[in-house]
């Protein structure tokens, strides 16, 4: 089956520390590298299902389609724990928001892994858009980092001098984990 649409069900938001713009993408997915670098499009389901996880965001109805975005390229997720399988980040620069209710559904009959693969036109058709909208205002995902994200290209900045929770909330962000976690022991 040819595909361009990686769909991702994901508790993560655009913004805040675990937010898709400090990953430079949509992440933590044990999908095959191969398979995600395939797509040229990428769309981003709302999973309500991760409420216990103090990243999930809880602002849009659960299985809405709310990002459509141009990917860029695959990275590896920080690991946490090397035992543990890869994770990856299908990485964009450029994405619309969209609104398309019970998107999961409508594009993967409601499977249970949060990746599926799918053609433009099955997208298309299913969410009743289409990519190439005029009206769709495409945005830039570095333009929502600020100072404090910590994406996979992003290298922390040794000429400023950090407290150890700046640390510990940096270095949480980056392996994807709570900074309560997070343990800095300084030896002198």
């Amino acid at each position: 089956m040819k595909y361009e649409v990686a769909i991702t069900f994901t508790s993560r938001g655009l913004n805040g520390q675990y937010g898709m713009a400090a990953y430079g993408g949509c992440g933590q997915w044990t999908a095959t590298p191969k398979n995600l670098s395939k797509a040229s499009y990428l769309i981003c389901v709302r999973n309500r299902r991760r409420g216990h996880e103090e990243w999930a965001e809880e602002d849009l109805p659960h299985g809405q389609a709310f990002i459509l975005a141009k990917v860029t390229g695959v990275a590896e997720a920080p690991r946490s724990n090397p035992a543990k399988k890869q994770r990856y980040i299908v990485l964009f620069e450029e994405y619309t928001e969209i609104e398309v209710p019970d998107a999961w559904r409508k594009c993967t009959g409601g499977q249970a892994f949060p990746v599926a693969y799918r053609s433009r036109d099955d997208i298309e058709a299913a969410l009743g858009i289409d990519f190439d909208d005029p009206s769709f205002e495409w945005k830039r995902l570095s333009d929502l980092q600020d100072d404090h994200a910590y994406g996979p290209e992003k290298a922390l900045d040794t000429s400023h001098s950090l407290t150890v929770e700046q640390a510990k909330q940096g270095l949480a962000t980056h392996f994807g984990v709570s900074p309560e976690q997070i343990d800095i022991q300084v030896n002198f």
